[in-house]
């Protein structure tokens, strides 16, 4: 009993590792957006050391936010983000508009604008989004910004990230994404700091 215990315990752990790998991988393709978006961002005039990426094409649970380092050719950040709740959207499978008062998330190039204090949640800070696409002209319209939220520090897979407030590994997770890039508290921090630090506006590029 003893053995058949210890041999499940094992290979639930070793299930977990796997998960967790597998959660932490970016998408395959990660390194030729990056390409792109560094001919974009020496074309329209913006920072040439760092952009931001988010590939919602790929599995909600995984890490798909990345703060792209040009120099080193890598992400230096990584972590989950959330798509939003709008009539549709699933936590699967995203829908995308640029409508006001749609509630969905949009594709395109976003400029990175100042962190502001939103009046809701009281007090939190959040970063200003500035559509640059017909995808996402509506971006400001909308208030549609980067901003922190309740989601794990690290990836749920093969879970997916829920589109209204649940519980994940004892984790309340409240994503509510009205349109709004929304990631972990603790990564948030991360990406202030880039933008802030940057002689340059940083190019946020939302894809699937």
């Amino acid at each position: 009993m003893k053995r058949i215990l210890l041999t499940a315990i094992l290979v639930g752990a070793m299930l977990l590792l796997l998960f967790l790998i597998t959660g932490n991988s970016a998408p395959g393709d990660l390194d030729e957006r990056a390409e792109e978006a560094l001919e974009y961002c020496k074309e329209n005039g913006y920072s040439t050391d760092y952009c931001l990426l988010v590939d919602y094409g790929w599995h909600s649970g995984r890490v798909r936010f990345f703060i792209w380092d040009f120099n080193k050719g890598k992400p230096v950040m990584k972590c989950l983000c959330a798509h939003s709740y709008g009539q549709g959207s699933t936590a699967r499978k995203p829908v995308f508009s640029n409508e006001i008062g749609s509630f969905y998330s949009s594709l395109g190039h976003y400029r990175v604008g100042r962190e502001k204090t939103m009046s809701k949640p009281k007090g939190r800070k959040a970063l200003v989004l500035y559509g640059k696409d017909k995808t996402n002209s509506n971006a400001l319209k909308r208030g549609i910004l980067i901003r922190p939220v309740s989601l794990p520090n690290f990836p749920i897979y093969p879970l997916l990230i829920p589109v209204k407030v649940h519980k994940v590994f004892g984790h309340k997770i409240r994503p509510k994404s009205e349109g709004c890039i929304t990631i972990p508290f603790r990564k948030y921090s991360r990406v202030v700091e880039t933008v802030k630090s940057s002689s340059k506006p940083l190019m946020l590029w939302v894809y699937e």
